[in-house]
């Protein structure tokens, strides 16, 4: 049947339908080629138009997905905006620091070295804040994850387990504005599956190095700020004036917060970086597990996951509002069991900047000064 098409007879009745198939013929082939050529090139431009055009928000072109995504430092974004489900990021640049304290350091403890070298070749998206009882709550609701009950909840004397506590009833006041306590490593880690899925990015539990290069903000003092612990109250909700009636016998910090639980998330200056409560409010879990010191420790900022085991302790960092100064240092770490649930310990997480071509960012909205 093709040989007709492709060569007509001259003459006949027909002729000019066999000269018209085969320049229907040629002219198939020839968008066929283009096709093959040009749709590779046009496609992704297309489909990002026509998504432009659907939901009314800008997006990354193709040459813009790898991990060295085109935010500049201090970038501020967002991946939706409903601020119950999407987090506000900052933009964390890569970088090199020493981690742990030095030895000359006022209060240093004994895990917090030997001092070394970490270096981030990438870029990375921190959580400004820590996560909120709100958003938490968001999570709870659309996922329907059931948090198990019971929480080490403050009763005046000490931290004591209470079988009727949680993270809708730490034993305190809260807002969904707080940060969410009562949740343990592993409903930190649902948390961040869930958001993963929902906004089609990753985020995940930042690493121990990951925290304190992203707490330190390029300060090598024993606070984001320096070295008084006069001056956290203006940086961080811990242990002051206000707590002196509950721990008389605690050495506090010679300042007033203004809260003797937990504090409404951004109360106090942001670090640097563009991150608030990096000390004090809620104590943060990493991914890492625990280790009493820093020998053999990664030094390209990824997770110590090495000597790991089902009921092993996972690091925290950052202190909380109940803690001393010296427990509110970039340095201090601590190490507690997958399951504990306190009412001073939440979490945030960090987002990869690797970018799905389909999915919309809100434009940026802030660029650090």
């Amino acid at each position: 049947m093709v040989l007709p098409v492709l060569y007509p007879q001259a003459q006949g009745p027909a002729s000019w339908r066999l000269r018209a198939l085969r320049a229907t013929y040629w002219l198939m082939l020839l968008a066929i080629f283009a096709a093959g050529v040009v749709l590779p090139f046009a496609g992704p431009e297309l489909i990002r138009a026509f998504q432009r055009k659907v939901t009314g928000a800008p997006l990354l072109s193709a040459a813009t997905t790898a991990a060295d995504s085109p935010y500049p430092a201090g970038t501020r974004l967002r991946d939706c905006g409903d601020d119950t489900v999407c987090p506000w990021l900052r933009v964390v640049p890569p970088g090199s620091f020493r981690m742990g304290s030095a030895a000359s350091e006022q209060d240093r403890g004994d895990d917090e070295g030997p001092q070394h070298p970490v270096t981030f070749t990438k870029k990375l998206a921190v959580m400004e804040t820590e996560v909120t009882r709100g958003q938490f709550d968001a999570f709870i609701k659309d996922s329907r994850y059931e948090v198990k009950p019971g929480c080490h909840s403050w009763d005046s004397k000490e931290f004591k387990l209470d079988p009727n506590r949680s993270w809708s009833s730490p034993g305190f006041e809260q807002t969904d504005q707080h940060p969410v306590v009562c949740v343990s490593w592993a409903d930190a880690t649902a948390y961040a599956m869930w958001l993963s899925k929902t906004t089609r990015q990753t985020y995940l539990l930042l690493s121990e190095a990951e925290w304190e290069y992203a707490a330190r903000a390029g300060s090598t003092t024993r606070y984001s700020f320096g070295d008084r612990s006069e001056e956290l109250c203006t940086h961080a909700n811990v242990g002051d004036r206000g707590a002196k009636a509950q721990r008389k016998d605690f050495t506090i910090a010679e300042c007033s917060d203004g809260y003797v639980f937990t504090a409404p998330v951004r109360s106090y200056k942001a670090n640097a970086f563009g991150l608030f409560d990096m000390h004090g409010n809620a104590w943060e879990w990493t991914t890492d597990c625990w280790h009493g010191g820093y020998k053999n420790a990664p030094l390209d900022g990824s997770s110590w996951q090495n000597s790991c085991t089902e009921q092993g302790r996972r690091v925290l960092r950052g202190g909380g509002w109940f803690d001393l100064p010296v427990d509110a240092r970039s340095a201090i770490r601590l190490g507690f069991v997958l399951d504990d649930r306190y009412g001073d310990i939440g979490f945030r997480l960090a987002r990869t900047l690797t970018l799905s071509i389909l999915t919309p960012l809100q434009p940026t909205q802030q660029s650090a000064k």
